[in-house]
């Protein structure tokens, strides 16, 4: 499954192959930027 984060605060926009590879970069990237809130989403698949 495929996960799509977006941050609310810039233009980070990633897909990631699993939930542990996604959370770990939301993660990293809020970390460095403390006031940006990354969300994690299932990509829909067409």
């Amino acid at each position: 499954m495929a996960y799509q984060l977006r941050c609310d605060s810039c233009d980070l926009e990633r897909e990631c192959t699993d939930w542990a590879d996604a959370n770990r970069h939301a993660s990293e990237h809020e970390a460095e930027y403390v006031e940006h809130w990354v969300s994690i989403y299932e990509r829909q698949e067409v």
